[in-house]
């Protein structure tokens, strides 16, 4: 399940080449031409914001504006993802791991001037314990909270309700200025904050326009250094292979999510720089096991077959991940035990001697041992005769490579007398259905961050929804398991980072045998950028890691540098016109364009 407009397909008509939609929306978002000597660096993307409230951020897009407008205490390193000073300078923790207390850097700005002190702190951490929403939306972490004080500018004290160190560093909570968010009626709503945004980070978002662009002006006054490009520019393309068009051409700066056969192709170009690194993104199938909130109350329209483990453990293994990884994703992952990949190796659990292999043979005996009879038609019933074993599966119909992972599995699962009735969905509609329990089987996909306990809070009872509206979407599945529950408890207070690992690796078992979700693969990053334009991007981790879907700060964009400052911002000046319904003309090439649908986002981080 992933959580949530016009845009332009550039088909250069003389050329027959796709052109990048960056080169308009940079050169004249809102119908402005812009300065050519601004230095603008172009990244590609095909989500759109679901919300400028770092409290509830779920998309990548928004996590990405969180990292680069507003600043945590502690960073995630660049080098290996260890604790690094951020807006805290030095903290210490009490010998019972009840209270912590940070030196809060002075001399910080917010981007409008005013100074950042440690009651800005208090007050953000005081959302997180007092505003409800928004300690419900956060409550595997905020449920910890006792008090946030800040006992003069420059000293912040936060007092826990049992000790918690690795979630206390890791733990990414956006300081926000009081200033502005104590003006807002509700700083739970998705629209509270609005444009342009103040923080004190590198980058401050200052325009948006749904399926067009994102805008984000570098924060010259930055403590931490000026960030080379004057701003960052998200640009929309329809389909990745526009994206990669545009890259050859020259038209944007950096592309990521792309296949093989796209790094196949840009890796003749001369001035591009393509990159493979091991990434920390999941794939999976969330199967509905039966919704159901916090007080017993169940909801949706499930397959019943599905609350049976037995029918979810003969449909996992009937799936050969192996081969889904060499055919999807050309060798470039790994077949997927649990939610914390491979990358994270402390933290990884392989499967063990519960590993589940793909055979058939055995999938189909499990069936036929609980009773799952096949009818004339081949197709198996309920115990008893009752109803068919016919689900729905919605995919995105936007992703071609989970179409490709379904006609796998639609073969794989007839062979267990399976009925498999596929949909392609738009992507919020099928996260509505989702939250609503009205599915049998869907895809997920989460970007992992080093700390485990954030994607393991997500199965866990405390986060189940107290409605049966959809609106609450902090559990990832309706999941719940008390043993699951005493283990998450025992490891965020687990100081020893072997025992630790231990207990997270149970967790990871628990959840792998009780099968709520089947984990299909962890997807290499795949990403490329123009070296011509831009230098300097630092990778994270340090050694063979990425540029793009960094964790705790944006090290990439902010040491970013335009590789000729006298030509930087790249693109001319361009004169746009956009002509509703069909045609944008652009005066100054004379060359037409035709209007594209923006492609929706896939994935949530």
């Amino acid at each position: 399940m992933n959580p949530h407009s016009l845009t332009r397909r550039l088909l250069c008509a003389a050329a027959s080449l796709t052109l990048s939609a960056g080169a308009l929306a940079v050169a004249a978002p809102g119908a402005a031409a812009q300065d050519s000597e601004v230095d603008t660096l172009l990244v590609a993307t095909d989500q759109e914001v679901d919300t400028f409230n770092p409290f509830k951020r779920r998309f990548i897009i928004t996590y990405n504006t969180s990292i680069m407008t507003y600043e945590t205490l502690v960073r995630m390193g660049a080098d290996d993802y260890e604790p690094v000073p951020g807006l805290a300078t030095e903290w210490s923790e009490s010998e019972d791991g009840l209270t912590w207390t940070f030196a809060i850097r002075e001399g910080v700005e917010w981007s409008d001037g005013e100074a950042l002190t440690a009651h800005d702190v208090a007050y953000t951490y005081g959302l997180l314990i007092e505003n409800q929403a928004i300690h419900d939306w956060n409550i595997d972490f905020a449920g910890n909270l006792v008090s946030a004080e800040a006992t003069d500018d420059a000293t912040f004290v936060l007092t826990l309700a049992e000790p918690a160190p690795a979630e206390v560093l890791s733990r990414e909570v956006f300081i926000v200025p009081e200033h502005v968010w104590s003006t807002y009626e509700d700083p739970s709503a998705d629209d509270a904050n609005e444009l342009p945004l103040v923080g004190s980070g590198p980058f401050q978002v200052t325009e948006y326009q749904a399926g067009e662009y994102l805008r984000l002006e570098a924060n010259e006054s930055y403590w931490d250094g000026a960030p080379g490009f004057d701003e960052i520019v998200y640009d929309y393309y329809a389909e990745t292979d526009a994206a990669v068009a545009a890259l050859e051409a020259g038209e944007v700066d950096i592309v990521n999510g792309l296949n093989p056969a796209q790094i196949g192709a840009l890796e003749s170009q001369d001035h591009v720089t393509v990159n493979n690194a091991q990434g920390r993104r999941y794939v999976s199938l969330t199967l509905n096991h039966g919704a159901v909130t916090q007080d017993g109350t169940e909801f949706g329209d499930g397959h019943p077959a599905l609350q049976d483990p037995v029918v979810r453990n003969a449909m996992h293994a009937a799936i050969d991940k192996q081969a889904l990884v060499d055919t999807v994703l050309d060798g470039n992952g790994d077949p997927a035990t649990s939610l914390i990949p491979k990358i994270f190796g402390q933290w990884h659990w392989d499967g063990g001697g519960d590993l589940v292999e793909f055979d058939l043979e055995a999938a189909n005996a499990m069936l036929d041992d609980a009773g799952y009879e096949r009818g004339d038609d081949g197709v198996r019933t309920m115990p008893g005769g009752g109803e068919r074993l016919s689900f729905r599966f919605f995919h995105h119909a936007d992703n071609t490579d989970y179409a490709t992972i379904v006609d796998f599995l639609v073969e794989w699962w007839a062979e267990l007398g399976l009925e498999i009735e596929a949909e392609p969905i738009e992507q919020a509609t099928l996260n509505d259905l989702a939250y609503l329990g009205e599915f049998d089987i869907a895809f997920s996909g989460w970007g992992v961050g080093p700390n485990p306990t954030e994607q393991l809070g997500m199965h866990t009872c405390a986060v189940l929804p107290t409605l049966t509206d959809g609106s609450e979407r902090s559990s990832e599945n309706s999941y719940c398991n008390p043993d699951f529950d005493a283990l998450h408890e025992q490891q965020k207070v687990e100081s020893d980072p072997d025992a630790r690992a231990e207990l997270v690796k149970e967790q990871q078992r628990l959840l792998y045998t009780d099968a709520p979700v089947i984990w299909l693969y962890y997807q290499n990053v795949l990403e490329a950028y123009n070296h011509d334009k831009v230098t300097g991007l630092r990778t994270q981790p340090a050694d063979g890691g990425m540029i793009t879907g960094q964790q705790g700060f944006a090290w990439a964009y902010l040491e970013a540098r335009p590789v000729d400052s006298d030509d930087a911002g790249g693109t001319s000046v361009w004169v746009w016109v956009a002509v509703a319904g069909a045609i944008v003309v652009v005066a100054a090439a004379g060359l037409a364009f035709t209007l594209r649908r923006r492609k929706t986002a896939d994935e949530r981080e």
